[in-house]
């Protein structure tokens, strides 16, 4: 069992690795995952929203710690990241704490972005903007070869964060996914990162 889970982890590193150079816009999975995993430290902490994302984070996201990547499982409620974040800060305010989340389960509570100005809770926002439902999208094209509803237009994101005080930046080329994420938490605010994602894959 102990080499199955070694031989498990190098081939998800070596499949992730494959992608850490990728220039594809918008931005794949594979090459969000690689970049986080870059910038975060082994015990920082990663709150997963709902949504085609999740299925991307459950699957090949390395977690290094106990409990340092939770998902909302179960009834698995879309928006619990944001709100996850604020508690998860505050819990354990010396680590870092991004929340992952799609543009559709962002929107669902993103009011929660004013609390964590009010309240002082620094925490990073990784959106991964599809501009659509891409989970029901997927299983719609699974079961009818055609979707209905899923798709919608956002806000601006970043002037959406900056009118509650937060800051936001919007990835533009792969490459700027890092120096972004690095930025964002030595901000040490409430930051909103907006980046176009392909789930093509």
């Amino acid at each position: 069992p102990r080499n199955l889970a070694v031989n498990l982890h190098r081939t998800i590193m070596q499949e992730l690795a494959q992608y850490a150079a990728d220039t594809g816009f918008p931005v794949k999975p594979q090459k969000i995952m690689w970049d986080l995993r870059q910038v975060l430290q082994p015990d920082d902490i990663v709150i997963c929203d709902v949504g085609a994302h999740k299925m991307w984070m459950a699957r090949m996201y390395q977690a290094e710690r106990p409990n340092t990547c939770i998902i909302s499982n179960g009834f698995a409620s879309m928006g619990i990241a944001v709100p996850g974040a604020v508690a998860a800060k505050h819990a354990l305010p010396q680590r870092t704490v991004v929340a992952v989340t799609g543009d559709g389960g962002f929107l669902m509570n993103s009011q929660e972005l004013e609390t964590a100005m009010r309240i002082g809770t620094p925490i990073v926002i990784l959106i991964w903007n599809d501009g659509g439902y891409g989970l029901i999208k997927w299983k719609q094209m699974n079961e009818f070869g055609r979707e209905s509803n899923v798709s919608f237009t956002n806000p601006d994101f970043v002037k959406y964060a900056e009118s509650f005080g937060a800051k936001g930046y919007r990835v533009d080329t792969p490459d700027r996914l890092i120096p972004i994420l690095t930025q964002a938490i030595a901000d040490n605010t409430v930051v909103v990162i907006d980046c176009p994602v392909d789930y093509g894959e």
